[in-house]
């Protein structure tokens, strides 16, 4: 029986590496029923490639038993490394996580030197980790152990982790590097393990995303795509949420907020790992404040406001509430846990100036711009001197310094000109405007805030509108009203939802919507339903009856 279970494991394994999953599954599936736990562990794999984490759980604590009480320590080892990250991760379960990662040492101590301790390393993804130091350092011992047992898989884990440590400290051209040779490694096809490939993935659109490379991001998304999860019908799933959960931040960046939407919602639609779940939430909620829409995006983050990736923009939703105390105990807690990682920390310390700031608290405002100046010092990221300038100029600004103050927010907008910040260099040119107003240079004040509305406008923001619309008034410029295109596209809606808007009226169902604008069934539901609340109408038809409203005013008007 025990050869045969063999056997069948083995089958299992070329059908697996030539994409047969199907094939692997039924072969696992009949290893695991003659009681070969290693039938159990790539059941496990397959499972939680496909985000069903139950059914991994099961599976990897069953081959556990088996592989321990059999003798085979070291594959013991490496299904209790398997549930680290599962537990810590994937199901929230922190303690749950040191606990298995207690019982993988214990047995490798009885093994001695091997690989698995380099596993064990990295056991828990990078992307989950805020001591941002400790992966760097975890990720360094791994890859001296990869190289010392000659493992491939492991050595481009190592170098995908290190990467994003690396790009998280700031040092975005080291780490990239690293991150593109892990890359080109999975590409070509020298990586065995699905989990690594998929995990080291991770860890390039974590650090794209953190650093706003979207050029990467795309790149490596496209060939991925092409090569991994296409071939496989779309799976591993896990792979393809995380994708679509970090693009989706990227693309938020770089002011696409209609592609995004349709990427975090998707993701949202897909996961059941609480990782991807807080982490698309949080994302969302972001997007949700600055569409103005305060109250879905507290919806959002309720559920995960103890998680470090919601502290910025549960900061946000305090500051625009006036909750300025709570906005500042947020950003704190979330500096004090993220060790290292100059790219969280320094938009987490521009915030906290704005919100000492409001607090009329100049001195601490005074010490969260000089922390950000000092995390800036140590990068070579421009967005993040200009982050550190900007803070500077509203710093100048309550001290009544405009002069430098304009000087500190050219040097700002200089550093974006290459970058696709958008929100970012709309921040800028709102609070240039603001000094040269200070200054008494109304014109160029008039110039740099019509400049900060268009951006604003482009975007959708319409906090940040309403607020440069009210400056441009203070100049005696009065800003721009909103107005339906000249296609008849209805004030409030962003363009995608005009492009929904013109199929409902055609009568197509949201499936029929959903395949004409590429995005899923539910997504299309949820851009209907957003369409009503924005249109204050209660169906479909009252809906379509104003889209052929506004576009008969046009074209009459024409």
């Amino acid at each position: 029986m025990t050869q045969n279970g063999a056997q069948r494991v083995a089958a299992g394994s070329e059908a697996l590496a030539s994409g047969d999953l199907a094939g692997a599954t039924a072969a696992f599936t009949a290893a695991a029923e003659v009681g070969n736990p290693l039938g159990h562990l790539q059941l496990g794999k397959l499972c939680y490639a496909d985000d069903r984490l139950s059914e991994a759980r099961s599976h990897w604590e069953t081959a556990y038993r088996g592989l321990r009480d059999g003798g085979d320590l070291r594959a013991a080892a490496s299904c209790a490394i398997l549930l680290v990250d599962l537990h810590a991760s994937a199901l929230g379960n922190v303690a749950a996580g040191r606990g298995w990662a207690g019982r993988a040492s214990r047995l490798l101590d009885q093994v001695g030197a091997c690989v698995e301790w380099g596993y064990l390393q990295l056991a828990k993804v990078g992307c989950d980790v805020p001591d941002i130091e400790s992966v760097e350092r975890s990720a360094s011992s791994a890859l001296e152990m990869a190289i010392q047992f000659g493992d491939s898989d492991l050595e481009v884990r190592a170098l995908a982790d290190s990467g994003l440590a690396l790009v998280c400290e700031g040092r975005l051209s080291e780490g990239f590097a690293r991150l593109d040779e892990a890359m080109a490694a999975i590409t070509a096809g020298e990586v065995q393990e699905l989990s690594v490939a998929g995990k080291s993935f991770c860890a390039m659109l974590t650090a794209c995303e953190r650093a706003g490379d979207a050029g990467r991001a795309e790149e490596w998304t496209r060939l991925v795509m092409q090569l991994m999860i296409d071939p496989l019908g779309g799976r591993p799933r896990v792979l393809y949420t995380h994708c679509r959960s970090a693009y989706g931040s990227v693309l938020c960046g770089l002011g696409r907020w209609d592609e995004a939407e349709v990427a975090m919602l998707d993701a949202l639609g897909a996961s059941s790992s609480f990782y991807h779940q807080a982490q698309a939430s949080a994302h969302l909620a972001d997007l949700r404040l600055l569409q103005g829409r305060c109250d879905e995006a507290a919806e959002i983050l309720r559920p995960f406001e103890d998680r470090i990736e919601a502290c910025g923009p549960l900061s946000r939703l305090y500051f625009i509430r006036g909750q300025f105390d709570l906005a500042a105990a947020v950003l704190e807690r979330a500096l004090g846990e993220l060790i290292g990682d100059r790219l969280r920390q320094a938009p987490l310390l521009g915030q906290l100036v704005e919100v000492e700031l409001a607090r009329d608290d100049v001195a601490a405002a005074e010490r969260a711009a000089e922390r950000l100046a000092a995390v800036a010092g140590g990068s070579d990221s421009p967005a993040l001197a200009a982050e550190s300038a900007l803070a500077g100029g509203r710093m100048a600004l309550a001290r009544s310094e405009a002069a430098r103050a304009v000087a500190l927010l050219e040097e700002a907008r200089r550093l974006l000109s290459a970058e696709e910040r958008p929100l970012l260099c709309g921040a800028v040119r709102y609070e240039l405007a603001v000094a040269l107003r200070a200054l008494g240079d109304m014109g160029a004040a008039t110039h740099e805030a019509r400049a900060a509305l268009s951006v604003f406008e482009r975007l959708g923001s319409t906090a940040q509108v309403d607020r440069t619309a009210a400056l441009l008034r203070s100049l005696g410029a009065p800003g721009r009203l909103r107005k339906a295109s000249a296609d008849g596209q209805l004030p409030g809606l962003t363009a995608r939802e005009s492009d929904v808007l013109d199929l409902v009226r055609s009568g197509l169902t949201n499936a029929e919507i959903g395949g004409r604008l590429y995005i899923s069934a539910k997504t299309a539901e949820h851009h209907v339903g957003r369409i009503l609340t924005k249109l204050g109408v209660r169906s479909r038809a009252e809906a379509a009856a104003l889209a052929v409203a506004a576009s008969r005013r046009t074209h009459g008007a024409e």
